[in-house]
Parts: C-alpha cells; sequence; structure tokens
C-alpha cells in the first residue's frame, strides 16, 4: 500500500487545459482538478511496490480515472496480485472511493494486438503556427506529425519530484535513474500540442502503457502516433489517441493509448 498526497498541476498544465486551473468551475467542478496522468502515477507506485522495477522494463498497465483528484486529497493505492506477475490496483481518495483503478502485468498486456500503432516515423519540425483544431474535426485512422524530443537527467528527475512530489531513489539523477511511468503515459498530449491548437478543453477518461525496453535518462527519442477513435455520445465528442516512443535508432521504448472527452470553449472566469 502506498500513500500520496495530490499536488497542484506545474503552471504549463494550468495553462494548456484550464479545468486543472482557473476553467475548473465553467466545466462543472468545485475546484481544480489534478491532471488524470498525475493521479495514474501515484497509483503506479504500488503497482512497482508489488512487481518491482522490472516492471518498468518490460510491463503494462490499463487504468480508468473513476472520479476527480483534488489538490490536497490523501491518496491510498494498493495492488493485489491475481496470476503469475499479473495484479490489480487501486487508488482511493479520502471517502474510501476508487479514483484510478485498472490492470498490470509483466510482459506484453493481454490486448497487446489491439495497438493501432503509427506508419509515419520521421520527425518533422513544430507547426508554426499550429492548425486550429475543433472537437468535431479530429480524424480517426490518419497519423500524427511525429516529433523528435530530448529527455535530460535533470527534466526525468524534476518530472517526478516537481511535478508529483515522488522523491523515489529511481527517480533521481545518477546511474541506474529510470524515468518515472507517468511520463511516457501524458505524451499524447506534446505530440498533439506539436502540430496542432484545440480550443476545447479535454477529460481524461482512461489509458493503457506498454514498456518494451528500459527507458534511462538522458535520451533523444521520436514520438509517433495516430488517433484511433473519434465519435459523439451524449453530445459530447470522445477521441482516442495510440502512440509510440522510439530511441535514436528506431527501437520501440514503449507504447501509450488515452481517451478524453473533448468539450467545447468556455469563458474562464
Amino acid at each position: 500500500m502506498v500513500e500520496m498526497t495530490a499536488i497542484e498541476d506545474v503552471a504549463e498544465v494550468m495553462a494548456n487545459n484550464p479545468i486543472h486551473g482557473t476553467g475548473a468551475r465553467a466545466a462543472g467542478y468545485e475546484r481544480p482538478i489534478v491532471a488524470g496522468v498525475s493521479s495514474y502515477g501515484w497509483a503506479a507506485a504500488a503497482i512497482i511496490e508489488l512487481l518491482g522495477d522490472a516492471w518498468l522494463d518490460h510491463g503494462w498497465a490499463d487504468y480508468a480515472l473513476r472520479r476527480p483528484v483534488f489538490v490536497g486529497d490523501q491518496l491510498r493505492s494498493t495492488a493485489t496480485l491475481i496470476g503469475n506477475g499479473l495484479c490489480e490496483y487501486v487508488q482511493e481518495n479520502p471517502e474510501g472511493k476508487a479514483t484510478v483503478q485498472g490492470r498490470a502485468g509483466l510482459g506484453l498486456a493481454p490486448w497487446h494486438m489491439e495497438w493501432q500503432l503509427p506508419t509515419r516515423r520521421d520527425p518533422v519540425p513544430a507547426a508554426d503556427p499550429p492548425l486550429l483544431v475543433l472537437p468535431e474535426e479530429v480524424r480517426p485512422d490518419e497519423d500524427l506529425p511525429p516529433m523528435a524530443l530530448e529527455l535530460s537527467a535533470a527534466e526525468a528527475a524534476n518530472w517526478a519530484v516537481v511535478r508529483l512530489g515522488d522523491a523515489h531513489g529511481r527517480y533521481r539523477e545518477g546511474d541506474g535513474q529510470r524515468v518515472h511511468p507517468s511520463w511516457l503515459a501524458a505524451q499524447g498530449v506534446p505530440l498533439i500540442r506539436h502540430s496542432f491548437r484545440q480550443p476545447d478543453v479535454g477529460i481524461h477518461v482512461s489509458g493503457r502503457v506498454q514498456h518494451v525496453r528500459p527507458l534511462r535518462p538522458p535520451t533523444r527519442a521520436l514520438l509517433a502516433g495516430r488517433w484511433v477513435m473519434h465519435e459523439q455520445r451524449k453530445q459530447r465528442w470522445w477521441a482516442g489517441l495510440h502512440g509510440v516512443l522510439l530511441d535514436g535508432v528506431g527501437a520501440e521504448l514503449g507504447y501509450f493509448g488515452q481517451e478524453q472527452i473533448l468539450l467545447p470553449p468556455f469563458e474562464v472566469s
């Protein structure tokens, strides 16, 4: 069992998605909600506690974001073995209600063959200016423009310590440093913003992550992805994305998927 206190999102996150800052009330929340990948990242600590660091090298997880998490919430995450290298995990808020829930395991996920990965894998410069895309204009089954990235040891440590408040030694700079698992889960956002501008607010509802090879900083890598789903449900647009992270020679390091609700623009008070 792992206990964490939810901390405020960094300024960049609040600026990019006002639901995590001053726009929360306009979206129907009493106060800013914490980014879903942060909630998943805190829950992932329980997976590592049970399955060990080997899960970060070659393991998988799916997650459903059941309820919003607010700054200051005392979160309790537990993972329980249900098979050989397979577990169920849950994160609960102070009222004992699930905020994150899913399964995780070592090796390849049982849904590994369901990934819809992009064929376009040559990086392009960031769009200037980025193309405006409205919620109804997302185009499924279309590859996103790939992007090159560099992740330094300091940036990786900053992600864990500053963004998540997780100062575990495995994420500190030095020999054997690892990248926090929530970093991979979060890469859909920079990939989209590399080429597109969306005036809507996204509510992250679920995701999947597959660690294929160890991810250790510093590293030069490439992000590629594609929209895999776009449909309207109860007058709201839902979109899904699958992506892949590759190293400098094109070897796949990991896959990430996310599903989100796209809300129309609203006034931020």
